[in-house]
Formats: C-alpha cells, sequence, structure tokens
C-alpha cells in the first residue's frame, strides 16, 4: 500500500485546520502551530540564505527558575503568550520582550507546578479573547487583554478537573500538562492521572459546565468496557493518560488524541484483555465526545510504551483520491497513517504472535502489532552488534550486561530483565512538524535502551541497602506505590529526577505529607494513597523507625516492581549501544522512506576524543518554515539550531542560557521575522535551570540591504 500527500491552494484550509480570517500569517495562534499540530510555518523572511545572520533580539527572564518549561509559546497579533514553572501566564511584546501583563493562578495558600505543555487562545467574532489553560487539577480562563480571570468560568474563573468523578476529588489526582483546545464554544482536556483512570472532558467555555466526558478506562456498558479481566479497573485502576496533547478538525468535526499505558506500567496481575482504549489514537465528535474510531497500537502494554504526542494531522493522495489525514508518531520509532474521518488505516501494519509472560499472575496480549511500512525512523531492537564501542571498556560492560538479560521485540519484562529501546523515544511528547508543501515530517528522535529487571518486593530483597532499610515499615510501601518508577528503589534517582536521600536536613515529616498528597514540581499528587501509607513513606524516607507491620505483611503472596529500572548505560553514563543516541529525521511520506537522518546533539569530550558527533538523549521538539529550515532545541547540549529542511545540514546553531526543551515558535511583529523557544533547563536531562525565553530575528540593517 503506497499513497503520496497532496497539497494545494485548496488545501491549505484543511490541513492547517485554520478556519478564514480568524488568525494571521503571522500568528502562532494554537499549540503545534495550527490546530492539526502540524508545528509549520508559511514565513519566510527567516530563510538558507541569511539564517546564519539570525542574532538575540530580545530575552525575557521570568524570575522563576525552579523548574521546567515544556510549553510550546503562543502569538496572536504580536503578543507572546508563555508560562512558567508556577503555572503563571505571562504576555509579553512580541517585538521588544517588554512583559505586557502577568497572571498567577494561585490563590490563598496555594502553589502550583509540575510540567505544563501549552496554552489554549479562544477568539469569536463579539466575544473578548480568552486564554484557557490548566495548573494543578483546574482548568483557567482568563481574558487575553489583561490576564484578567472570567469570573464567570466555573468558580471566578477555574473550575476543577477532579469533580463529579469516580472517587472523591480529593482521590482522583487529575491534572493536565497537554495543552486544552478549543472548538466553538467548547474547550476540551485530557487528563493525567497516576490515582485514578483518565479521561479527555468538554467544557463551555463561558460557564465552565462540563459538556461531555470520554472515560479512557470505558465503564460498564461503554466500548471497550469488556477487553478489562478485571472488571472493576474503571473505579479502582489509573491511568491511560492523554499527556500529549489534543488536535482538532474544525471541518469534519473531531477531536483526537493519543493515549498512555495502563498503571502500574509493568505488572498488572489477573487483568486479561486488550486493554482499551490504552495505547490508541482516538477520534471523538467535538461537538458530544462519541467514539468516531480508534486504534490500538500495542495491546495490554507491558513496556510504557505509551503514545507520547499529540496526532498529526494531513492531506493525503491515494489512487488518485484526495484523503483527510492525520498521522501518529509513536516511542517505538513508527508512523502510523489513518484516514481521520474513517479512521481507516493507511499504514501497512501485520499482527504476529509475541512471548508470554514469566511473572505469575500476568497476562501478556498474545500478538502485537508490527508496522512493515513506513519505515521506522528509530531502531526498534538491541542486538550484539549495535553495542557501543567507543572504548573497549564500554563495549564490555555492555556486553556483560546485554547477555544477562532477554533481548529482542515485545518480550515482557522478567524476573531475568529485558533491555530494549522506547521509554525515551523514538519520538517523544514534542512530536513530529510537517511540511504541507514537500510532504515531509521531520522527528527528533531518541535511541537510548533502557534495562528493566522485576523483583518480587515480598520476597528478600537482594537489592536493599542495609538490615535496617530492609526492615523498614515503610519500604514496602513505597516499593508498591509507584515511588520506584522515578525515584529508583535505592532513592538515587533516574536522570533528571531527584533522589530522596538526606530528606531530613531538608524537610519536615509534614513537608514530604504535603509533597505526597499535593504533588511538587513535575511529580504529580498521589491522592489516593491511604494516610497510614503516606506516613510509612515519609518516615521511610526520613530513615525515622516505626513499628514491624507484622508477620502478616511479610506473608503477603508475590507482588512484582521493577525494581531495577534503569537506562542501559556503559560505566561512565553515556548509552552502552552504539550512537548516534539522538537524531534528527526527515520522512518522506509518499515513499514511507527516510530522506536523511543526522545526529542531533554532541557530547564535547567525545568530539575532542576523535569519536564522531553521537547526539544525545533529546525532549523538545522541531519547528519547519517555509524559507526552508528546521529549528530544533531538545538536546542535552543546550544548543539550539536550524536545519536545511532538504539536506539535514546545519546551518545555524547557538548556546542557549539553559536548555531548550520545548518545541520553538515563529511569528512575524512589525514587519520583522522572530523564533522563540523557552530555554528552562531542567526537565528528564537534569540539566541547569534557569528562567530565560529566547527571541531570535535578523538585525535591522540586513534587512534593509
Amino acid at each position: 500500500m503506497r499513497f503520496i500527500l497532496f497539497v494545494g491552494i485548496s488545501a491549505l484550509g484543511v490541513w492547517g485546520c485554520q478556519p478564514p480570517d480568524t488568525f494571521s500569517e503571522s500568528d502562532w495562534a494554537y499549540p503545534g502551530g495550527s490546530a492539526g499540530q502540524t508545528k509549520y510555518s508559511s514565513l519566510g523572511q527567516i530563510n538558507r540564505s541569511n539564517v546564519a545572520d539570525l542574532e538575540v533580539a530580545w530575552v525575557f527572564n521570568s524570575g522563576v527558575t525552579s523548574g521546567n518549561v515544556q510549553m510550546n509559546p503562543l502569538i496572536v497579533d504580536g503578543n507572546v503568550y508563555v508560562t512558567t514553572p508556577l503555572q503563571e501566564v505571562i504576555a509579553i511584546d512580541g517585538a521588544t520582550g517588554e512583559q505586557i501583563w502577568r497572571f498567577n493562578p494561585a490563590r490563598e495558600g496555594e502553589q502550583f507546578g509540575g510540567i505544563n505543555r501549552g496554552i489554549s487562545f479562544w477568539r469569536k467574532k463579539n466575544e473578548r479573547e480568552r486564554i484557557f489553560f490548566t495548573s494543578g487539577g483546574f482548568l483557567n480562563a482568563i481574558y487575553a487583554q489583561d490576564g484578567s480571570p472570567v469570573l464567570e468560568f466555573g468558580d471566578r474563573g477555574r473550575i476543577s478537573l477532579n469533580d463529579g468523578l469516580v472517587k472523591p476529588p480529593e482521590k482522583m489526582g487529575i491534572t493536565a500538562p497537554g495543552a486544552p483546545v478549543t472548538v466553538g464554544d467548547l474547550v476540551i482536556v485530557g487528563a493525567m492521572t497516576w490515582a485514578s483512570p483518565a479521561n479527555v472532558s468538554a467544557f463551555n467555555v463561558y460557564t465552565g459546565e462540563r459538556v461531555w466526558i470520554f472515560h479512557t478506562i470505558p465503564q460498564p456498558g461503554e466500548y471497550g468496557y469488556e477487553s478489562w479481566g478485571n472488571a472493576d479497573f474503571w473505579k479502582t485502576g489509573a491511568g491511560v493518560n492523554v499527556w500529549g496533547g489534543l488536535s482538532v478538525d474544525p471541518e469534519n468535526g473531531l477531536v483526537y488524541f493519543a493515549t498512555g499505558q495502563p498503571k502500574d506500567d509493568f505488572y498488572r496481575p489477573n487483568n486479561e484483555g486488550e486493554h482499551l482504549f490504552g495505547n490508541s489514537i482516538v477520534a471523538l465528535d467535538a461537538k458530544t465526545g462519541e467514539r468516531r474510531w480508534h486504534y490500538q497500537a500495542i495491546h495490554h502494554d507491558l513496556w510504557d510504551l505509551d503514545l507520547p504526542c499529540a496526532p498529526i494531522l494531513t492531506t493525503l493522495r491515494k489512487n488518485g483520491r484526495e484523503i483527510p489525514g492525520v498521522v501518529q508518531l509513536t516511542k517505538t520509532g513508527n508512523l502510523l497513517m489513518f484516514n481521520r474521518v474513517t479512521g481507516e488505516l493507511l499504514s501497512e501494519v501485520e499482527e504476529r504472535p509475541v512471548p508470554p509472560s514469566t511473572l505469575p499472575g500476568q497476562y501478556a496480549y498474545p500478538t502485537q502489532p508490527f508496522v512493515k511500512w513506513p519505515e521506522p525512523f528509530s531502531k526498534q531492537v538491541v542486538v550484539a552488534d549495535d553495542l557501543t564501542r567507543i572504548s573497549e571498556k564500554a563495549h564490555a560492560y555492555a556486553l556483560e550486561r546485554f547477555k544477562s538479560a532477554d533481548v529482542g521485540w515485545f518480550i515482557p519484562p522478567s524476573t531475568k530483565g529485558v533491555i530494549y529501546y522506547g521509554i525515551h523515544g523514538g519520538a517523544e511528547w514534542g512530536g513530529g512538524s510537517y511540511d504541507p508543501v514537500d510532504n515531509v515530517m521531520y522527528v527528533n528522535s531518541n535511541e537510548l535502551a533502557w534495562h528493566i529487571t522485576m523483583r518480587d518486593i515480598n520476597a528478600t530483597d537482594p537489592l536493599a541497602s542495609s538490615k535496617d532499610r530492609q526492615e523498614h515499615a515503610g519500604r514496602n510501601v513505597y516499593l508498591v506505590s509507584g515511588c520506584v518508577n522515578c525515584h529508583a528503589a535505592d532513592r538515587k534517582g533516574r536522570g533528571g529526577i531527584p533522589k530522596l536521600e538526606d530528606l531530613s536536613e531538608t524537610y519536615t515529616k509534614q513537608d514530604i505529607v504535603d509533597i505526597i498528597k499535593k504533588g511538587k514540581g513535575a511529580m504529580p499528587p498521589f491522592a489516593h494513597l491511604p494516610e497510614d501509607d503516606v506516613q510509612l513513606i515519609a518516615s521511610y524516607l526520613l530513615d525515622i523507625e516505626t513499628a514491624s507491620k507484622g508477620e502478616n505483611e511479610s506473608a503477603r503472596k508475590p507482588y512484582y516492581r521493577a525494581i531495577d529500572y534503569t537506562k542501559f548505560l556503559d560505566e561512565e553514563g553515556y548509552p552502552a549501544t552504539a550512537p548516534p543516541w539522538g537524531t534528527l529525521n526527515a520522512i518522506d511520506l509518499g515513499s514511507g522512506k527516510i530522506k536523511w537522518k543526522v545526529p542531533l546533539g554532541e557530547y564535547p569530550e567525545l568530539t575532542a576524543k576523535g569519536i564522531p558527533i553521537t547526539g544525545t538523549e533529546n525532549f523538545g521538539g522541531s519547528m519547519v518554515t517555509a524559507g526552508g529550515l528546521v529549528f530544533v532545541g531538545a538536546t542535552r547540549d543546550e544548543r539550539f539550531r536550524a536545519f536545511d529542511k532538504d539536506t539535514g545540514e546545519i546551518l545555524w546553531e547557538t548556546k542557549l542560557p539553559f536548555g531548550g526543551y520545548a518545541v520553538p515558535s515563529t511569528y512575524r511583529a512589525g514587519g520583522k521575522q522572530y523564533v522563540i523557544i523557552p530555554a528552562t533547563g531542567g526537565g528528564k536531562l537534569g540539566t541547569a535551570t534557569g528562567d530565560a525565553y529566547v527571541a531570535f530575528a535578523l538585525s535591522d540593517s540586513l534587512l534593509t540591504r
């Protein structure tokens, strides 16, 4: 099956999903640049011939250096709208970098944090323009002109996303990092939670009243409910989060989103079935929330391979006819392409048998989809020939670990251990940028493997660092509650996630209890945990002695957690697979072939040793312009680059003040084109954090030549 993309003047309104006369080409008015998340701009003042002369036009410092900004800036009528790690929204003059207004959603006694990946701008004739964004478990509405709350919206400008669901609000733990979208008089939001089932909900833009809800873990009587072996998972389970954003097709009245896996990530015993709508792309009727179609990319995910980003809308041609298309990128390095109206799968996919699980009570779905076309944009299976050779020592260490574990495709996690690609890419939450003129998708990708080993946490734990820690009553609660997934069994953290050692110098027990219940920074609230368990975890983290949990607790049946849950690295901390470790890819959607692939990012110390540029792990996303350029930050080396979209050649690069782990935007103000990226560092790469938003442009002297 092969098809090509068709783009003509008549098709532009379709692929961009932008109603005529609503916004101009000077704007970047949607998360992802268009309602269809294309991340494409028709501006071309900055182009191949002059991008080398790009310079800093202005830098805005928010004063908030406590976290990581991942949002894609919005620009409307020359005003730039960004967020801070405190979930504030700031309006900035796009020509000067001067603050216009600032809104902090926190009320008395509140402080928000965590990841925000975008905001939404609502415009309607004869109405005051509004901005919708989330903070903690709230959806906020403010006026774009001055940042004041829309008092008629819910409770003085905000509504709780945790109200009216399967548990009391204080037990739901819902946040919404992905940007909301608007369709007509509705604002639509996806949910993320480690405590409860997630959902996608639509609210009235004027009142905040919930109009419809789609349960990503179906309830009794809903489509997909029978795909769960545990009939009560819809109220006792968690996850199937929508955290990568949404896209909209106004012409056909559809909204699209992709989902993550159920919780827990690696072990859900005695629960057979496909587990809809986990790891799925879903299309809903935007007015009613009714399911139009869905496709599950992974059945019963046991590998933490959630679909990471919003679907991208395209226009396709097959057998001489135009097809409205949608493309979903995956962590396994695949492109899944569909007719976005009917749901017809246009990629070539084969369902194949896969290995069963070896863990007691664990069910692994007997088959999985294998994408045969288009070709993958990242490596998919770790093999011996693909182990690192940056030094003999590194190769020997990698080979030893490789031989100790299972490797392959869709091998369930086990006590032996499994090494595989995907937890941090192929694609990540930044998604791809799509050039409708050349029919090319640009995707920055991670090529970093992980090593997962399961342990029975009710058995003697060989990883305990001391007898006291092994016997602490809170340790088992810490392991089973999910803390270990981010902070590791030894409390040393993973990547940029903080370690949980020596906390008594900084925190009281009540501080830790509050953080567990309410969340902090990128950590979501774990409001579902019983009070006794929260107290035990806090005591364990502070090494406060507690009473024994008793013989009944120690005699429980086996229960497995990914105690060894680590990146597959060599002893010096570099990936244990062969470079490149991070790439930028151009994929021709007509042929399904990789047009070009280049390393993205650099370890200068390795380059100095004569090792070819390796690429680095990267988080963020790209933008493509009519000037023939692909802009992307995202890399560990904290650089911002412009590539020739036809060849992959680097035409310009600069060092940012901090890492740019966000999707850049471009706009025109005062006749000049600007490119802007949040540069705040931090995140999963754990680099230094800051508060910069950097805008680049060509000098006035260059433009007047």
